[in-house]
């Protein structure tokens, strides 16, 4: 049996003939979703031993972040993120643990690694500490 110019046998039965050509669509590619978890937990637990600025330039590094990609999806011109609310240490460690849920891979990794950059000198520092000893006591040591 023939095709109809409509795609269909003449039982009714779809057969492509006619069909609209299908287009390439774009694969994203695989996302490690243990890296993903793992960044955001990090991000978590040390949100609340970071010091207050600490965490107010991971806030305003996480919205940047965000408006960028809107900005991207949006093909509009990049903006400078406004300023954040005044914020106390809790309000602050509850905004950065809101945000973790709906970062990105890509986001959450370069978060990550920003906090590891500002922490690293206290890190380095606390190693130089052990390895010297606790400062001795500036006065004389009272006899006991």
């Amino acid at each position: 049996m023939r095709p109809k110019d409509d795609g269909t046998e003449g039982g009714g039965r779809r057969t492509g003939a006619g069909a609209q050509p299908r287009t390439a669509r774009i694969r994203r590619a695989a996302i490690d979703i243990r890296a993903l978890l793992a960044d955001r937990e990090f991000i978590k637990v040390t949100a609340y031993v970071l010091p207050r600025r600490t965490k107010i330039q991971v806030l305003e590094m996480m919205e940047r972040l965000r408006r960028q990609r809107f900005l991207q999806e949006a093909a509009s011109s990049p903006g400078r993120a406004g300023p954040l609310p005044e914020m106390t240490g809790g309000e602050l460690v509850r905004e950065i643990n809101w945000r973790i849920g709906t970062l990105p891979p890509e986001d959450a990794e370069a978060v990550a690694r920003y906090i590891r950059h500002l922490t690293r000198w206290r890190a380095a520092r606390r190693k130089a500490q052990a390895r010297t000893g606790p400062a001795a006591p500036a006065g004389p040591e009272a006899p006991g």
